[in-house]
């Protein structure tokens, strides 16, 4: 019989060296937009436009909230308006925001130039000018719910989804004209699908489904500067003030800390589940189990319930409302003795608690605003005047510029009123609103500028 050697010294062959980057992972993961590597965004699937809504806008000329991106749809506003609703931080500071800027009432001062300062803008009104051009705003102008709320309507809009549609209309009754001003809400209002270089125009409807808008079709509004007449001879123009860079609306100026809100969120929905399944029974008894099983699907179904989970739920968790404390559970007969074991709650607070605080801090940094003015604790230090100087410092820039972002297009809106009116000469004029704390502002700029000119000129 032939008998073969082999050499299992050298079955393989030679081994060569092995550099696990090039030849145990020779393949790259490709990097996204945002040089993340296996890094799935949850965002892009929660704004993801349904199949009905994709159909939507195949069939009707419409443009989506989104533009032009591709991997977010018309969800994204809705996305943007839950985040102002359920995001706690989020909304503490667009609602203080919006209180400090218009919370105050309307007053009036010289029509300034948007881009340029001079020394005229400086020189207030005169109790006669102020009179005259009130009286002749409530005879000839309406703004529907009052002209406090249309501008906190249009900034809290403005803050939450970054777009304020204001419609101006102009109608005359018995040859004497009158102007209205009405704030829509985002969600309401969508672009005509219109080619570049064509005047825009916006439709307006309460409700945007196939079925609605084939019996009641959407308004149509032109942007301003062009004005469509209406069937009962009304002249009428849409306003749009938008933030960002897009081409057709406009995004939050927070949208730097979406993820936060969109944790914050998230974090909050986590908790209220966990208390609404929580296991309240937190001693759990183990026995000797006899000829019947506990656990069985088909006692738990003779019970009125589908599963002996749903009957572990109905009778343990705060689902139930009158939920059981101890379980009691079988082993299989013949186990070891009885064992009892407690359930500890769960401890880990703290996760909460510093992620939560993350959160906060970079919510707050991305409306401009800071810890002080929105209520948080924090130092004092030297300063006897924290809060005003606070507010002085860093955040009365921030109220004035939403202020002025917003009244700059209501006085525009007021001006082009003025002209249809052929009632220029209240043209000079504009509207804006003093902050809540205009005289403590007022009585600490005095007492700084006092304070450092006893130290220019000393004594």
């Amino acid at each position: 019989m032939e008998t073969t050697t082999y050499n299992t010294s050298d079955c393989c062959g030679e081994t060569q060296p092995t550099n696990p980057k090039t030849d145990l992972f020779p393949r790259k993961k490709k990097r996204d937009a945002y040089g993340m590597f296996g890094i799935k965004n949850p965002i892009v699937d929660e704004v993801a436009d349904t199949q009905e809504l994709k159909r939507f806008f195949k069939r009707w000329p419409y443009v989506p909230y989104a533009g032009t991106t591709n991997e977010s749809g018309h969800r994204l506003l809705v996305w943007y308006q839950m985040l102002a609703k359920l995001s706690a931080t989020h909304g503490a500071c667009i609602a203080k925001k919006i209180e400090w800027a218009f919370g105050g009432k309307a007053m009036f001062e010289r029509s300034v130039d948007s881009d340029w300062q001079t020394s005229e803008d400086a020189r207030p009104m005169s109790t006669a000018e102020e009179i005259a051009y009130r009286d002749a705003l409530k005879e000839f102008f309406v703004f529907e719910g009052g002209v406090g709320k249309l501008h906190m309507d249009a900034g809290r809009s403005l803050e939450e989804n970054g777009n304020a549609f204001l419609e101006m209309t102009y109608a005359e009754t018995l040859g004497v004209g009158r102007v209205s001003v009405k704030w829509h809400k985002t969600a309401n209002c969508m672009y005509l699908n219109t080619e570049a270089g064509e005047a825009r125009v916006v439709a307006i409807s309460p409700v945007w489904s196939e079925k609605y808008i084939e019996k009641k079709p959407p308004r149509l509004v032109p942007l301003f500067p062009n004005f469509g007449r209406s069937a009962d001879g009304s002249l009428k123009t849409m306003f749009h003030l938008k933030t960002g860079e897009n081409s057709w609306y406009g995004r939050p100026e927070s949208q730097n800390s979406d993820i936060y809100k969109y944790r914050e969120v998230q974090d909050g929905l986590y908790l209220v589940r966990q208390a609404g399944a929580n296991f309240t029974g937190q001693l759990i008894i183990e026995v000797e189990d006899d000829d019947s099983p506990a656990i069985e699907e088909e006692n738990a179904k003779k019970a009125g319930f589908d599963s002996f989970a749903e009957r572990f739920e109905q009778n343990y968790t705060n689902k139930s409302d009158d939920p059981q404390s101890v379980l009691v559970t079988a082993r299989p007969f013949g186990s070891r003795p009885m064992f009892v074991f407690q359930v500890a709650p769960n401890t880990n607070e703290n996760w909460y608690k510093v992620t939560g605080e993350i959160a906060e801090q970079k919510i707050v940094r991305s409306h401009k605003c800071t810890l002080r003015f929105m209520s948080f604790d924090v130092s004092n230090g030297f300063s006897t005047d924290a809060f005003l100087s606070d507010y002085v410092i860093n955040m009365e820039p921030t109220i004035n510029a939403l202020r002025e972002r917003v009244t700059n297009m209501t006085n525009q809106i007021v001006t082009e009123g003025w002209k249809l009116l052929g009632k220029e000469q209240f043209a000079q004029y504009a509207i804006t609103f003093a902050p809540p704390i205009k005289t403590a502002v007022s009585e600490y700029k005095n007492r700084n500028a006092t304070a450092q000119n006893g130290i220019d000129n000393p004594v």
